[in-house]
């Protein structure tokens, strides 16, 4: 038989008081109960731990060395359960979130600010990066979950959708098709127009979608980032596909139109790894995420406005 905790905490209890009756004060314990618990764990280890007379209670030279050891033991224990605990009740610990370029700015500044306010002592790690990564980021366990648009069919991942949103054509307010509710694929021929690069799973969403159609007119850029697209139209260099997400949400000088036949759209999800649970932290920053695409009104088309836009980080 092994010693009990019961046993080594009742040990450096007496080692520490110097005294069977402090000890079985502090202990809850009565002094015969305490006596029995010494006795038990002296017959395990075959020594004695302490000299015991009728008015005093001294360590033995093994007892002095049991106890140091034992403490060390006993000390880091109670840390544990303690920091356990904190991180069950959301009073210390972490969480990493992998989240798509073109979806940090829509969802996670409020769920962070409302995060924060409930859960101040909890560390929030984001990871941004694209499609690709954040899977990977989740599957190796970088990420207890994440924000992206992939992984539905992806056996090592669950997919919970939050929400399914368009491409749209991102043009200048005051361009021809600004006031437009749709525009057609076939119509940007005649206008110089800017998309992902194939580097992005964007394009891979675009290019299936456009498979059947007649060829386009090739853009006359492609850029890596949505930002870099966004940042395009900004200076008045062109139009561009964007997913709808990243144009600015307060009213600017570039306006998101509708793309139509076919009409094209991503689905943007939570991911986690298949049959593992998330930690109090992350589940609690989870359950904020879904609110808040539960709450995200479906975005409006924009409408010109004088205002400078502001690029936002591209998927």
């Amino acid at each position: 038989m092994k010693p009990t905790l019961a046993d080594l905490r009742a040990f450096v209890t007496v080692g520490e008081l110097q005294s069977f009756a402090a000890a079985a004060k502090a202990l809850h314990l009565s002094q015969p109960a305490l006596s029995r618990r010494i006795s038990h764990l002296e017959g395990l280890l075959g020594v004695r731990l302490f000299d015991r007379t009728t008015r005093s209670v001294a360590l033995t030279q093994l007892g002095q060395r049991f106890l140091g050891q034992v403490r060390s033991v006993i000390d880091d224990l109670d840390r544990s359960v303690v920091d356990l605990h904190d991180v069950a009740h959301l009073e210390s610990g972490d969480v990493t979130i992998g989240c798509v370029f073109s979806a940090v700015h829509h969802f996670l500044p409020g769920v962070i600010r409302s995060y924060r306010e409930h859960h101040p002592h909890v560390l929030v790690r984001i990871i941004e990066e694209g499609a690709d990564e954040v899977l990977a980021s989740v599957k190796s366990g970088e990420a207890d979950f994440a924000l992206n648009y992939t992984g539905m069919q992806d056996p090592e991942v669950e997919f919970t959708p939050l929400l399914k949103e368009h491409f749209v054509l991102a043009c200048p307010a005051e361009h021809p098709l600004a006031r437009r509710r749709s525009v057609r694929w076939e119509e940007l021929a005649d206008y110089p127009y800017a998309l992902v690069s194939h580097a992005s799973r964007n394009r891979v969403l675009i290019d299936q979608a456009l498979a059947e159609l007649a060829p386009l007119p090739r853009p006359v850029c492609e850029f890596r980032h949505i930002s870099t697209l966004i940042g395009f139209v900004d200076n008045g260099l062109g139009v561009a596909i964007v997913p709808q997400l990243t144009l600015p949400r307060q009213p600017a000088s570039i306006v998101g139109v509708r793309l139509e036949d076919p009409a094209i759209s991503r689905t943007i999800g939570l991911i986690r790894r298949t049959g593992r649970s998330l930690s109090p932290a992350a589940t609690a920053f989870a359950q904020l995420l879904t609110q808040a695409s539960r709450a995200t009104a479906s975005p409006r088309r924009r409408q010109p406005r004088a205002v400078k836009a502001q690029p936002r980080p591209g998927a």
